[in-house]
């Protein structure tokens, strides 16, 4: 195992077992320093087993002070402080060890090729090959670096959107269970003989809510399949004041998903800032068509304004640009209030929040 990979985060040991030895022979022999026939077998082998060593130390040595001393983040903000720090470790450690190694051996064995001119391109060659390779550090550790800071940043902002995403969520079931106690407590005040249907409804309603918490999406044909449970509960507060017509392929409903509870929100959304009753009742269009789900009502304004938590449409935007990149749209279109929602492919075309 490389002990110096869990600092520079490159197992290099590999590449030190190779190169080592193959610099240890090349250095000496391109700078001349080292005369064959000066030498027995056992001398040589002696002689190339201190060159391999001494290559070894070099890198060592140099690696271990410039992991040391470095700054990671110098190359993108202060590049000189790196450039002073590699010509620093190679006046101070590279040259003078590689200096007294290699004139310490020229000593010992009094080869005649050492002169202190080829000890001195030695030197020079292992202070290229220092060079060399401290490049190579520096280009893995701004390719790791940038990597890494793309995998954290990519991270963050998918903590974040699932952050939003949850608040949004926590205030769905709060806002409809407000709209829906209201109902129920102006129902009991009044003494409806509606109000047991009505809570009917209600626990069957919020069964459905209990099945999707946790869920980010929903098919479509889930949200049709409660849509009478919600209308009941509608058409049970206003008096029978809300129609819905809908118009849906089943096989096409299963193929798209939208946030849970968006249908419930818009039919209380109408309901609420508009005029209905029994003998005129309100009528709400759901429509699907390729890729968005459209609701509509006929523009019926109260003359006063209802009490809201002022959680609704603005929520309902903000989840679907989250979770499809692409925002809900309303507005007017005639005399009818239009809301466009863009839907999610089910299956592999679905796309996620960022990983």
């Amino acid at each position: 195992m490389n002990p110096g990979a869990g600092r520079t985060g490159v197992d290099d040991w590999a590449a030190r077992m190779l190169l080592t030895p193959a610099l240890g022979v090349l250095v000496p022999n391109l700078a001349g320093m080292i005369d064959h026939g000066h030498h027995t077998p056992g001398a040589l082998i002696a002689s190339y087993a201190w060159f391999i060593m001494v290559a070894f130390v070099t890198w060592q040595g140099n690696l271990g002070l410039y992991l040391r001393f470095q700054d990671r983040t110098a190359w993108l903000t202060t590049p000189w402080h790196r450039v002073r720090l590699l010509v620093g470790l190679i006046c101070l450690f590279t040259i003078p060890f590689t200096t007294l190694a290699l004139g310490g051996w020229a000593l010992a064995t009094g080869d005649p090729a050492a002169t202190w001119r080829r000890l001195a391109m030695a030197v020079l060659l292992v202070v290229s090959a220092v060079i060399f390779i401290t490049h190579v550090y520096e280009t893995v550790f701004l390719v790791r670096d940038w990597e890494t800071d793309r995998i954290r940043s990519e991270r963050l902002q998918r903590e974040k959107l699932e952050a939003e995403l949850d608040a949004l969520r926590s205030e769905v079931d709060p806002h409809t269970l407000f709209n829906n106690l209201n109902a129920l407590s102006h129902l009991v005040e009044q003494g409806s003989p509606r109000t047991t249907a009505f809570i009917e409804a209600l626990a069957r309603s919020h069964r459905y809510l209990l099945e999707v918490r946790g869920r980010r999406l929903v098919t479509v044909a889930e949200e049709l399949s409660l849509l009478d449970q919600f209308v009941t509960l509608i058409a049970i507060r206003y008096a029978e004041g809300l129609r819905v017509d809908l118009h849906a392929d089943p096989a096409a409903a299963m193929r798209w998903l939208i946030p849970p509870v968006t249908l419930p929100e818009l039919l209380q959304n109408a309901a609420k800032h508009n005029q209905l009753s029994s003998a005129r009742p309100l009528p709400v269009t759901i429509r699907l068509e390729g890729d968005r789900l459209l609701v509509s009502n006929e523009r019926r304004p109260r003359a006063l304004a209802v009490p809201s938590t002022g959680v609704g449409l603005e929520n309902l935007a903000r989840r679907f640009r989250l979770l499809s990149g692409t925002p809900a749209r309303w507005g007017v279109n005639g005399s009818d209030f239009v809301v466009s929602l863009p839907l999610v492919p089910a299956g592999p075309a679905r796309q996620p929040l960022p990983s």
